[in-house]
Parts: C-alpha cells; sequence; structure tokens
C-alpha cells in the first residue's frame, strides 16, 4: 500500500511536459487518475478485509483516509510547475478509490460456508478447547 501511495506522489510530482502521458484523447487524465486510485483503494481493501477489519467503521475511515489523500495529492501540485490542481481530477481519484475499496475488501474477503470458518487461533468457532 505504502509503495503505491509513493509511486502516485511521485508520478504526480513530475511536470506534464516531461510525462508521455499528455495525449490529446478527452479524460485521459481522468482515467490515469481513476485506475491509479482504483489500486491504491484496492490495496488498501485487501489489507483491511485479510486484517480483519471489515466493519462499516473500518471501511469509512479507510474511505475517509483515501479522498484526504487525494486532495493532499492534488493541493500539493498547486506549488509545482506545470502541474494543476483539479477538482475534477479529485472526483476521479475518490471515484477510484471508492471503487478499489469496496473491491478489495470483498475480493478479500475469505468466502466460506457458515460453518467451517475457523478463528485466527485455527480452532473452530463452536470450540470450547483451551
Amino acid at each position: 500500500v505504502m509503495v503505491w501511495a509513493a509511486l502516485i506522489l511521485v508520478a504526480t510530482t513530475i511536470p506534464l511536459a516531461d510525462t508521455a502521458l499528455r495525449t490529446s484523447i478527452p479524460w485521459a487524465d481522468k482515467a490515469v487518475h481513476l485506475v491509479l486510485y482504483l489500486v491504491l483503494g484496492g490495496l488498501v481493501g485487501a489489507a483491511l478485509s485479510a486484517g480483519g477489519h471489515t466493519s462499516a467503521g473500518a471501511w469509512a475511515a479507510a474511505l475517509l483516509g483515501l479522498l484526504v489523500f487525494a486532495a493532499m495529492d492534488e493541493a500539493h501540485q498547486l506549488w509545482l510547475p506545470h502541474r494543476v490542481a483539479s477538482v475534477s481530477d479529485w472526483i476521479a481519484d475518490a471515484v477510484g478509490a471508492t471503487v478499489g475499496l469496496a473491491a478489495g475488501m470483498l475480493l478479500g474477503t475469505d468466502i466460506r460456508p457458515p460453518g467451517r470458518v475457523k478463528e485466527r487461533t485455527g480452532r473452530h468457532p463452536d470450540s470450547h478447547g483451551g
């Protein structure tokens, strides 16, 4: 998660004139934002799910963190030459992060029949042994 977040920050610090991402395709930059944050959200969701943090509170806190990270990523571009902070970029980030987080949490959940789920201790939830 941290490596991908760092890569996003590095990528959004490079002046646009120096990147191969400049294109005449409408909304291509929004698609790039969406995909970058889709992956980040997916990684966060999978990490939460793998750690057993699947409550609504965990999901909301993770989403808030992703949205703040995306806003800070856009805001830091205000001080960079040849970069522009954009609300529409942040919206693309937010959509990607939200969909990625939900997908990561759903796909990262270990789906088993209810009677077959084991706790982290390795014991069946109905066992009362020590």
